[in-house]
């Protein structure tokens, strides 16, 4: 216990403030929350705008006389093919002791 009475105000006053400041986070993590939902949702339309976009590109050039291994050779990627996955890189993880210089 304390040294100095406290009013039951002030202690409630406090226990408010600890109630606002958790609350306030919490509210604050939703609102994160449902602001990287609405850009995961953005990016997935675009990323579906931009396949389509892509298909009738390679529809109009195979219409334009292209064949489909000439397109290939140019570069060009055939529309559902997955893009070369990425490998990760990895970290060295050495353990050996590192010597001392100097010493």
């Amino acid at each position: 216990m304390s040294d100095a009475n406290q009013t039951p105000d002030s202690a409630a006053d406090a226990a408010r403030r600890l109630l606002e400041a958790q609350l306030n986070e919490r509210v604050e993590a939703v609102r994160e929350l449902v602001s990287a939902a609405n850009d995961a949702d953005d990016a997935e339309r675009m990323a579906q705008e931009a396949r389509e976009r892509h298909s009738a590109a390679w529809d109009a050039a195979l219409r334009a006389g292209w064949s489909e291994k000439d397109l290939k050779q140019t570069g060009a990627k055939q529309p559902g093919t997955a893009a070369p996955k990425r490998r990760a890189r990895r970290t060295s993880t050495s353990s050996a002791p590192v010597a001392d210089q100097g010493e």
